[in-house]
């Protein structure tokens, strides 16, 4: 108590005295803040202690002011001859400042280069064991650039006892550290939450959404974790310039992807145009505004223009969607509101800061929690957190089970296929057969059997089903379940098709199957019909037959047959479109004259070769070499 008095007796002194005088003071510390004489530019020679410092001006480190470049400040302090070890607290950006005492460096304090320099932060001096007149000088370098300016331009000096100046800076390093671990815990869980969506973008790697999202609240998490370390001196503030403000930016755009992703929507001229804009303060102004050639207002005003009306538009955008019918779009709305509020205390802290308006004043201030402390800005991005991790769960429950419905109904197309195209085709008397099928897609749409009729005949039937998967897949199962049924009735190929075009008439729902039936007799005698398929070849050329309609069309369709007689060693080959259909890289097709060139060939060799070429539809190839009298396995 008796100390605390004491200093309290020696305040007046030190504001009225240039030379300040600390005869009566034991321990504690005192604001070493007026009396302070400065001048601008730099010379070595004015921390000797024989300095005329007379005509230099004086000012009070208190008061606002904005310095730029070299300064020097000067202050005249009597130590008592009796002390305990004395230092300085000094509070300034770390880097921006070298302290002497009589004309002597101390140790600790550097001027370092502006990418390295901090946010204000107090600093201890250990003071050398000096009685009698002390003159302490400060050699100052501030930055030029008016991004420093604005927030490094504080400097206060205070002087005390080792152990008090010790305390003093601990326990300003805690309160510092208070001030932003709420802040800082809630944008870890920000990149954690990143981590976690980006991998459901692994796990569901249609659905982009989830890449942009994860990628948003990544920028997100680490640009604000940035910005509230540097704002109280624990990184250099170079690190909030050059990495925070970029990601501002391109968190803007990240935005405008998920949204448009997330409701199913392709990004419009005009949002493309809104990211092009934003481009250009991270590529164009961020290092001019760095030196000084832009000031900080005009660099805000951009940010503002670019980034508000953006952050205005996407929840409009949202309403109108959802207004339309757009479900996913309503799910959007809170969180992307919640953005804007962000946005909003934003231009409140601009503002406030550039007109001294008080209401916006209040959105600067920490919101205190104890010992700690949350930003307005933190809670924001705290109720964003959970308005979008409720709306992914929700989206990512629905997505897994709609995917959990789709890979069932492909492995069930599977099974299915797998009795469309057998791996293995029947033994056949007088014929020897070879079959190929490269689906374009996991399930495709082609179907071949090889049947035997009563009597000794062989039925060969290849087809293609309109579209893919478990659709085309049951229509191709009906076919053959309905083609099994009128082979073993021994009818002809005409009258197999006319059945199946009935059928599949009456129950079709828009969808379409061309298909071709060959009948092969022991004798050697070929029927053939073809509902709207690809004709056969036989030894390199194509059999001219009728051509009638896909099934499914008209159940009134009528088709009939043309009939021919195999010589052993005649070689027929039967194929889907997707051979002749192929296409390069350049949009050249396969086309019918390689088709028919490569039809002697093999059917995996035909086959392999349309896919190589470029395949574009499910291919499907077979092939019968005709040897009578033999019995041969596939």
């Amino acid at each position: 108590m008796r100390r605390a008095v004491l200093l309290l007796l020696l305040v007046p002194a030190l504001l009225a005295a240039q030379t300040v005088s600390l005869s009566a003071w034991q321990d504690g510390s005192l604001p070493l803040n007026h009396g302070w004489r400065t001048q601008a530019g730099d010379n070595l020679a004015w921390a000797q202690p024989g300095t005329n410092d007379s005509d230099w001006t004086t000012i009070s480190l208190s008061a606002p002011n904005d310095f730029a470049g070299w300064r020097w400040y000067r202050l005249r302090v009597q130590i008592p001859s009796q002390h305990p070890p004395l230092a300085l607290l000094i509070t300034g950006g770390d880097g921006t400042y070298e302290v002497y005492v009589n004309g002597e460096r101390l140790p600790g304090p550097e001027l370092l280069s502006g990418i390295a320099v901090t946010n204000p932060r107090p600093r201890a001096v250990p003071l050398p064991p000096v009685s009698g007149p002390m003159e302490i000088a400060l050699r100052i370098h501030i930055p030029t650039t008016s991004m420093f300016i604005a927030d490094h331009g504080a400097l206060r000096v205070d002087v005390g006892t080792v152990l008090a100046t010790d305390r003093a800076h601990r326990a300003d390093r805690s309160s510092r550290l208070n001030k932003v671990v709420l802040g800082v815990g809630i944008h870890l869980l920000l990149v954690l939450a990143a981590i976690a969506v980006l991998m459901l973008f692994w796990y569901q790697r249609d659905h982009r959404e989830y890449f942009w999202l994860g990628l948003y609240l990544l920028l997100l998490g680490v640009s604000s974790g940035l910005f509230e370390i540097s704002r109280v001196g624990f990184i250099p503030f170079s690190l909030n310039w050059f990495v925070n403000v970029p990601m501002v930016f391109l968190g803007t755009i990240v935005e405008i992807e998920f949204v448009f992703r997330f409701v199913g929507q392709r990004v419009s001229r005009s949002w493309r145009f809104c990211e092009l804009l934003l481009f250009v303060p991270p590529v164009f102004l961020l290092v001019p505004a760095w030196f000084g050639f832009l000031s900080r207002s005009s660099f805000d005003v951009v940010m503002l223009v670019l980034v508000v009306p953006i952050g205005i538009g996407l929840p409009v955008l949202l309403l109108l969607w959802y207004h339309r019918g757009n479900r996913e779009a309503g799910w959007l709305i809170l969180p992307s509101l919640l953005t804007v509020a962000a946005e909003g205390m934003t231009v409140g802290g601009i503002v406030s800061t550039y007109l001294a308006w008080r209401p916006g004043m209040l959105l600067e201030r920490r919101i205190p929690l104890g010992l700690f402390a949350l930003d307005p800005f933190d809670i924001s991005d705290l109720l964003f957190q959970i308005a979008i991790g409720v709306v992914m769960f929700f989206r990512f429950t629905r997505v897994s089970r709609e995917q959990a419905r789709t890979a069932a109904e492909l492995q069930a197309a599977r099974e299915i296929q797998q009795r469309l195209v057998p791996l293995e085709l029947p033994a056949v008397s007088g014929c020897r057969m070879q079959a190929a099928y490269f689906p374009a897609e996991e399930v495709g749409g082609d179907f071949y059997q090889v049947i035997e009729q009563p009597g000794g005949a062989t039925l060969l039937v290849l087809g293609d089903v309109s579209g893919k998967g478990l659709k085309a897949a049951m229509t191709g199962s009906v076919v053959l379940g309905a083609l099994r049924s009128l082979a073993q009735e021994s009818r002809s190929p005409m009258q197999i098709l006319s059945r199946l075009n009935t059928q599949l008439a009456q129950s079709s729902d828009g969808g379409f199957v061309t298909c071709l039936c060959a009948r092969i007799a022991p004798d050697g005698t070929l029927t053939l019909a073809n509902a709207g398929h690809l004709a056969p070849h036989r030894n390199g050329e194509e059999i001219q037959i009728d051509n009638g309609l896909p099934f499914g069309i008209t159940p009134d369709a009528t088709y009939t047959e043309s009939t021919l007689q195999l010589s052993p060693n005649d070689q027929l080959t039967f194929l889907s479109d997707g051979v002749v259909e192929a296409q390069s890289p350049t949009g050249e097709l396969f086309g019918f004259d390689r088709t028919r060139d490569l039809s002697t060939r093999s059917a995996e060799e035909i086959a392999h070769a349309a896919q190589q070429f470029g395949q574009q539809d499910d291919i499907a190839v077979l092939t019968l070499a005709y040897s009578p009298a033999e019995v041969h396995h596939a």
